[in-house]
Formats: C-alpha cells, sequence, structure tokens
C-alpha cells in the first residue's frame, strides 16, 4: 500500500473539510449581504464563501498547489473516451434514477395517495421557470456548473479518497469518502451513490479530467431550463400511478444493476502516483 499524500490523516483532512464549510456558513449568511448587496449582485453568489476559502488553500499551500496541478494534468486517454461518455451520459441521467427512487419508497410506503400527496407538494413549472431565470438562479447554475465541480473533486477525489486508499484500501477509502461527501450536500443519499459513481471512473480512468467533466454536467443538467424540468416534472401524474413513472423508474432499475458491476469493474485498477513529488509525504 502506498504513502499517503500528504502528512496528514483522512479524518484530519475530512474535518478541515467541514471546518471550511462551518467558517463558511456564518460568512455566507453576514458578510454575502452586505458584499454583494451593494453590487447588485445574486444573493446565491454567496455561497463562494464555501468554496473561496478551499480555492485559497489549494492555491496558497505550496504542496497542495503542486498536486492538484499535477492531478488536473492527467489527460482522458484516448482508449478511455468511449468510457467516459457512457459514464458521463450515465451520470447525467443519474438524478431521474433518484427520483424514480423517492417515487418508489412514498408508492411502497403510503400507496397511490401517499404518492399524490408528496406530488402535490411540488413547485409548479412556471414558478421554477422563473426561479432558475432569475439572476440568484443563473448564479447557482454558474457556481454549481463550473466552480463547485473542479473543487469537489480536488478535495474529495483527489485528495481525500487517495488519502483513506492509502491508509484503507481502495474500497473502504470509496465508502468513507462517499459518505462524507454526502454529508456535504443536502441530497445525502443521491450525493453517496454519486461519489461512488465518480471514484469507480477515476480508478478506471486515472485521470480527475473525467470525473470533473462528469461533475460538471451533471451540475449543470440539474437546472430547471435543462434536463431539471423532467426530473420531477409532476404536471398529469397528480392520481399518484406508479405507471406514470415508468421512465424514472427504469432510470433506477438501470443504475441499481449498472453501479454495482461498475465498482466491480473498478475493483483492479490501481491509480499512478501523480508525479514523483509524491513518492514520499508532502508537508503542508
Amino acid at each position: 500500500m502506498r504513502d499517503r499524500p500528504f502528512n496528514a490523516s483522512g479524518v484530519q483532512i475530512a474535518f478541515l473539510v467541514f471546518a471550511v464549510v462551518f467558517l463558511g456558513a456564518p460568512a455566507q449568511k453576514y458578510l454575502g449581504p452586505w458584499l454583494l448587496a451593494p453590487l447588485d449582485m445574486p444573493n446565491t453568489l454567496g455561497r463562494l464563501f464555501f468554496f473561496a476559502p478551499a480555492l485559497l488553500i489549494l492555491l496558497l499551500v505550496p504542496a497542495l498547489r503542486s498536486y492538484c496541478g499535477a492531478l488536473l494534468r492527467a489527460p482522458i486517454r484516448k482508449s478511455d473516451r468511449a468510457e467516459v461518455a457512457v459514464v458521463v451520459a450515465a451520470d447525467a441521467l443519474f438524478p431521474l434514477a433518484v427520483v424514480g427512487g423517492v417515487v418508489l419508497w412514498h408508492w411502497i410506503g403510503g400507496g397511490e395517495m401517499g404518492l399524490a400527496r408528496r406530488i402535490g407538494q411540488q413547485e409548479t413549472a412556471g414558478v421554477a421557470m422563473a426561479r432558475a431565470l432569475s439572476p440568484d438562479g443563473i448564479g447557482m447554475f454558474l457556481l454549481g456548473a463550473f466552480i463547485a465541480p473542479v473543487v469537489e473533486e480536488l478535495v474529495f477525489r483527489g485528495i481525500l479518497f487517495r488519502t483513506w486508499e492509502a491508509e484503507w484500501g481502495w474500497f473502504k477509502s470509496l465508502v468513507a469518502t462517499s459518505l462524507v461527501f454526502a454529508l456535504y450536500h443536502p441530497v445525502p443519499l443521491a450525493a453517496f451513490f454519486g461519489s461512488v459513481l465518480l471514484i469507480a471512473l477515476y480508478r478506471r480512468t486515472r485521470s480527475l479530467r473525467a470525473c470533473i467533466l462528469a461533475h460538471v454536467l451533471h451540475n449543470a443538467l440539474l437546472w430547471y431550463p435543462l434536463m431539471g424540468q423532467f426530473m420531477f416534472r409532476t404536471a398529469g401524474k397528480e392520481t399518484g400511478e406508479i405507471a406514470l413513472w415508468t421512465f424514472h423508474l427504469a432510470a433506477l432499475s438501470a443504475m441499481a444493476i449498472a453501479l454495482p458491476v461498475y465498482v466491480w469493474m473498478a475493483r483492479d485498477r490501481d491509480i499512478d502516483p501523480v508525479s514523483s513529488a509524491n513518492t514520499a509525504p508532502a508537508r503542508c
């Protein structure tokens, strides 16, 4: 088992991630309105306070900057491009499977009436579209599609996963990293399985660029004017009939089979050392 990339344990790195998040929360709440309101900027850009400290740490600490640069330089090999395209497409459809799981859960628990009550809680298409096209909605789209994926892939797959992999092996690291990633997101179950898919992709391709590409398209397509309008489209489904959700349930069934198989395929792949600088633990 290789050395850890840094003189820090996975638990210490995970603690640092949550420390940055918790410190960013009051900054977003109090500094965000104060800084953004005079500039007439969208309030959702206050979420930059969650990512700005992480970006500064990654850029200003020499060992981290060198390590992240090496991660980002690893290309997607020509032999892996078809596989990356398939996984990216699967990751883009992953939210449909999540909705299928939610629908199935409420239908099993309460039948058509329980599902109908759940559907009735969703906002209308007009409200959702107006919110997505508002300055806040566009700001959230830009942040989620172009900033969050890069930072999160560097932190979770590039640093945390590889650190725990050196300590515990790849599968335990996959589970632990995905748990931390899930706790970091508002929909933990979806984030957990999304992280599992991205880690398997990382092990198969040895390229963080592939994970970033999948993550970018996943987040971008969640925007309501794109695939977001089909994720939980409720018009015409108010009766709660499970048959009206066939496409979502099909996506759930496909992912329930494909994800374990893909993780199994990643079992015998190893990630090459990032650079010669990482043959010994870096000090940061």
